[in-house]
């Protein structure tokens, strides 16, 4: 046991689980990092190293990712709108190094990149397009991570974490429905190249 770690860190106060719609309803959006093929391959060679309790469940490959705006669904006059700001939204490449490990007090897994200036200037600009449009959000403070599984206490995690490379070369802005089936429609990809992960 000595290669692996029990924790329940909650670094800078995230919020609770970015991925909980904000309403009851049965979908909600994402603006979101979605890992490419690769990514999600390496995330989960990582996974299969965890000790899992038998409770535990794992998100598919195609649904992990790192979200940058969740908000409630909306009607398609405010979605045309959210489109348009979010199309002035400058997209660059992001060199990411996905990099550490952990479990949370809300009972899910995550892994999370190193800092990232470009990542935090990518989430205030996405944050600034969603004002314009006069939706209605709560506050949030960026804490980038990828859920990797849910139902997690007991879970024990490697001490280490072989880097993961990922460049980020757009976002998405999804509906994600929580009801059966549960799955990730793609609204629109913002960026100069789709990745392949969705």
């Amino acid at each position: 046991m000595d290669d692996f770690t029990r924790g329940n860190g909650l670094p800078d106060d995230p919020e609770p689980d970015w991925d909980t719609p904000p309403s009851h309803d049965s979908c909600h959006l994402l603006i979101a990092l979605f890992p490419n093929r690769d990514v999600q391959r390496a995330i989960e060679e990582h996974r299969k190293n965890w000790l899992w309790p038998k409770s535990s469940y794992f998100p598919s490959s195609s649904r992990m990712h790192l979200t940058l705006h969740c908000i409630a669904n909306q009607s398609d006059p405010v979605l045309k709108r959210l489109h348009e700001a979010l199309s002035e939204v400058p997209v660059h490449p992001l060199a990411l190094l996905l990099n550490s490990s952990r479990t949370w007090k809300n009972d899910i897994a995550v892994v999370q990149p190193a800092e990232h200036e470009g990542l935090r200037a990518l989430h205030r600009h996405i944050s600034n397009a969603v004002s314009q449009t006069g939706i209605v959000t709560r506050p949030t403070r960026l804490t980038p991570h990828i859920t990797i599984a849910r139902k997690t206490t007991g879970a024990t995690y490697p001490r280490d974490l072989a880097p993961i490379p990922w460049t980020a070369r757009n976002f998405l802005l999804v509906r994600s429905h929580t009801s059966h089936p549960v799955r990730h429609e793609v609204l629109a990809s913002y960026g100069p190249k789709e990745d392949d992960g969705v």
